[in-house]
């Protein structure tokens, strides 16, 4: 598929999501204010403004979605931020309603039952932005094939879905860059969806800490969806100039060891995917790592003769429940050390998450990995 194609699909592809999303919203408000209503008897034109907050709240993270693409200022960081919350918290809301109205249609329930339940989506809510403010370092062992011995007992630290914006700015990256650089990593991998997708403020500034990144053989990083939302060229050449090694279809090797790295955009199509791994002659009786944002089309990694694939992308759902949405869609390759065949994958919950900042099942990861 050429590139200009691919680019239009993924335009049409972000105002799809745009306008399904928000009529979605719209229909999921509606019933959270006929509970909320109903709870603290609402009536009249009190009613009608509580109608009117709704429908504002509905709309209101997807039209600064929008405008926080192209400005940036505090005005605009605060509302993103706001409206970002309120979308985490609605989702708990949202149950507690829904609870409230499917027991009251049976049996009539008395207020205080909505009240509770409205207490405990609020509880939930606060303990997923205070959990959310934690980044944890996972530790995971990796046993590769015919790995030379200067590679064993080495180190690789894999951090993805930074999610650079309005939210995680210039202090986020320099946290992760201090708990990157203090378990002192052989390699550095930055595997996709460090920028939010926004362009401002400025994708060098906002992610400068990075510049500091400690590592003996390099600094990798691989493009994500999120930096397919605007002029990709922009995003390389802000990590370009932080003097991170972009992988961009590439394969380099490093004492022995076979390291690729695929653009989401090319590598998002299985026939492109497939060619860009055949053009690339990787040799099967060597040990190789493939960094690849999104855990999909595992099999054709494997045929390729991959050892160990690393991604990231699904966030492990960010937020209970959708750890069970992510689960199905990648049948079970949504989180953590798997095997496929003889290849192992790594799928990380991310280091960032995008809208929300609520992590409720998951938790921010950076992980050290231990070559065995």
């Amino acid at each position: 598929m050429p590139q200009k194609i691919k680019k239009k699909f993924m335009l049409l592809a972000f105002i799809s999501f745009f306008v399904f999303v928000s009529i979605f919203l719209l229909e999921l408000n509606f019933i959270v204010f006929s509970a909320f209503s109903d709870v603290f008897n609402i009536i009249g034109r009190e009613a009608l403004l509580l109608g009117l907050v709704f429908l504002i709240f509905s709309g209101g993270f997807m039209v600064m979605l929008l405008i926080e693409r192209y400005y940036s200022n505090i005005i605009i960081r605060f509302l993103y931020l706001f409206t970002s919350i309120w979308m985490g918290m609605f989702v708990y809301i949202f149950i507690a309603s829904l609870i409230y109205i499917l027991v009251n249609y049976f049996i009539n329930v008395s207020y205080i039952v909505g009240i509770l339940l409205f207490s405990v989506a609020i509880i939930t809510s606060i303990y997923g932005i205070l959990h959310g403010r934690k980044i944890m370092v996972k530790k995971i062992e990796i046993l590769l094939p015919n790995l030379p011995k200067e590679w064993h007992g080495k180190t690789i630290v894999w951090m993805s879905d930074l999610h650079l914006g309005p939210i995680n700015g210039a202090k986020f990256a320099e946290k992760i860059t201090q708990i990157s650089n203090s378990l002192s990593p052989d390699l550095v991998f930055i595997g996709g969806d460090l920028y939010d997708g926004s362009q401002k403020p400025d994708p060098y500034l906002i992610a400068g800490p990075l510049e500091n990144l400690f590592s003996r053989q390099g600094v990798f990083f691989i493009t994500g969806n999120h930096e397919e939302f605007g002029d990709p060229d922009i995003f390389i050449s802000a990590v370009q100039k932080l003097g991170i090694k972009v992988l961009n279809n590439e394969m380099v090797e490093i004492n022995g060891l076979q390291i690729i790295g695929v653009d989401y955009l090319n590598a998002s199509q299985k026939k492109d995917f497939k060619n860009i791994l055949a053009d690339l002659k990787i040799d099967k009786d060597m040990p190789s790592i493939l960094l690849k944002h999104e855990p999909k089309d595992l099999n054709i990694a494997k045929q390729a003769g991959i050892s160990f694939q690393i991604s990231g992308h699904t966030h492990n759902g960010q937020q209970w429940p959708f750890n069970y949405l992510t689960k199905l869609m990648y049948q079970g390759f949504n989180y953590g050390l798997k095997h496929h065949g003889s290849m192992l994958v790594y799928i990380s919950s991310g280091a960032g998450g995008w809208g929300p900042p609520l992590r409720i099942g998951s938790s921010y990861e950076i992980v050290e990995i231990m070559l065995l």
